[in-house]
């Protein structure tokens, strides 16, 4: 099965089009490329499920579809007018609903899709576009050679190579589709993630970021937590799963502990976003000097905590281990952050030989694979896919289909580790583009992370959301990764520069400029 010309064309549009929102630097080029993205993605996925049963019943009832679109419409006006009122509504707003998924019926199937956060930023593309025009057109009134001025100025070498690596990210995924095996995946894929993430990302560079702002993003990203963790410890007491699934119901009944998965269908995504939230958590009191507001971030950090670990989720838990010590190497120095990663490790050794759990449930490659729950097949299949075909691989979202009909039958569509789904799915070109992004965005966070706790907690989670990839997958898909990277440029753009002329504040809504770094956060 290979892409149509339509699609192929539909995913160009899609993915060409929030990539050139990523470099454009002129705001009617970036929002207008930004507008046929969002409008294209979703074209897209309509084209492609017109025919079956969950989308017939839509289009075989007009009314419907028409309250349907007038009901978005009217959420998203509404929405955009509050962000425009109240400038640190989108960005608290957008971190807040960030891995909320609403159960979505049609066709008598149920779809778990990220609607609240798709209304936050399609209301805050029409905010800031809004915002952004009327501005130029103000300035350009006024003064004419200021906007040119502005248009000629470029961006620090390091930041725009990014932009270019996000860029190469959607437009090599785009092509790739044209030979996939799975073409409805990766359709979905630039759709539901790829695309209004990437736009996501602009509006959140573009965010006027103080530590008022941070503070309040931090808030609810922690309220949020402990929502997701009350979930969690009613499970643990009912022994009951909110969302259940077949295999996680029978994994419970079989071992001694209960594993929660709060409003996900995975334990693994709840330890995710958990794990995430203690990262910002443990940044907030790396730098905190208020002791009574850190007093009561370190016991919000302690509840979710031990929600984390009802999850039972060993990749959640080194993905906070690594941002923590990412934490402690920002705040005070490399060789802190390695004497604390030595003595987790001493410790995590000497659990392993006092409680014999590494002779039990490691002792064998077949056991090791049942703990893991089949990852290490997933990973041999995976790199014998990539093996076969190492240049471009088998296509864009291709792995499931073709793990399924050339390893063995299963249903899966990532082999649990991003780096081996890439080079399956993308082959060498797919690889040489991810590690560029890995290793470009790390040096913009890392190299900024030690002025603030925001930007440490950035950079910090960035990296948290790196280690729970390897062994998890789930990196350019999940909206965090895209946020965390968003609010790390902006406040690296923003970094104090001694040669630099101090900018006017402006008024409290204003939007920095693209292409000039404000004197300070």
């Amino acid at each position: 099965m290979t892409a149509s010309p339509l699609e192929l064309g539909g995913m160009l549009l899609a993915c060409g089009g929030a990539a050139v929102a990523l470099l454009a630097r002129d705001p009617r080029l970036r929002y207008g490329a930004a507008a046929v993205a969002l409008v294209a993605a979703p074209a897209l996925v309509a084209g492609d499920v017109w025919h079956t049963a969950r989308f017939v019943d839509l289009r075989h009832d007009p009314a419907r579809l028409v309250a349907v679109i007038v009901a978005w419409v009217a959420a998203v006006g509404g929405a955009a007018a509050l962000f425009h009122r109240v400038p640190w509504a989108f960005p608290v707003s957008a971190f807040a609903v960030l891995p909320l998924r609403v159960p979505v019926q049609l066709g008598g199937e149920t779809s778990h899709l990220l609607v609240p956060l798709y209304l936050v930023i399609a209301a805050g593309f029409v905010c800031f576009a809004y915002r952004a025009l009327a501005a130029e057109k103000r300035d350009a009134t006024n003064n004419p050679a200021s906007a040119e001025g502005d248009a000629a100025s470029g961006e620090a070498p390091l930041l725009t190579w990014l932009y270019r690596a996000l860029a190469a990210t959607l437009v090599v995924y785009a092509i790739q589709t044209a030979y996939s095996a799975d073409v409805s995946n990766a359709i979905e894929n630039a759709a539901f993630f790829l695309v209004p993430f990437a736009v996501m990302f602009v509006l959140l560079t573009e965010v006027s970021w103080t530590p008022r702002l941070l503070g309040g993003v931090l808030a609810a990203v922690a309220g949020m937590g402990l929502l997701l963790a009350a979930v969690a410890f009613w499970e643990y007491a009912a022994r009951d799963l909110l969302l259940s699934r077949g295999d996680l119901l029978q994994s419970n009944q079989l071992h001694l502990y209960f594993r929660v998965n709060s409003v996900f269908y995975d334990p693994n995504v709840f330890g995710r976003y958990l794990a995430l939230s203690l990262v910002a958590l443990g940044a907030y009191l790396a730098w905190a000097r208020d002791a009574r507001a850190a007093a009561v971030a370190a016991a919000v950090a302690g509840v979710l905590l031990g929600a984390l670990a009802l999850s039972y989720s060993i990749t959640s838990i080194a993905a906070l281990v690594a941002g923590l010590l990412v934490v402690a190497a920002l705040r005070w120095s490399l060789r802190w952050a390695l004497a604390g990663g030595a003595a987790i490790l001493v410790c995590g050794a000497i659990f392993l030989l006092v409680s014999g759990t590494g002779e039990t449930d490691l002792g064998s490659a077949k056991d090791f694979d049942t703990t893991t729950s089949g990852r290490v097949d997933l990973v041999k299949g995976g790199l014998e896919l990539a093996e076969d075909r190492p240049a471009w691989g088998w296509g864009s979202g291709s792995f499931g289909a073709a793990f399924s009909r050339h390893i063995e039958r299963a249903r899966t569509t990532v082999s649990h580790s991003e780096p081996i789904t890439v080079a399956a799915e993308q082959g060498a070109i797919g690889l040489v583009v991810y590690v560029a992004l890995v290793v470009l965005a790390l040096v913009v966070l890392l190299s900024g992370g030690g002025v603030s706790a925001g930007a440490a907690a950035a950079a910090a989670g960035f990296v948290a959301m790196l280690v729970h990839s390897l062994s998890y997958a789930g990196f350019a898909i999940d909206p965090a990764t895209w946020a965390l990277l968003g609010v790390g440029v902006a406040l690296w753009r923003s970094r104090p520069v001694p040669s630099a002329v101090p900018a006017a504040t402006g008024d409290r809504g204003a939007l920095p400029p693209r292409d000039r770094r404000p004197a300070a956060v």
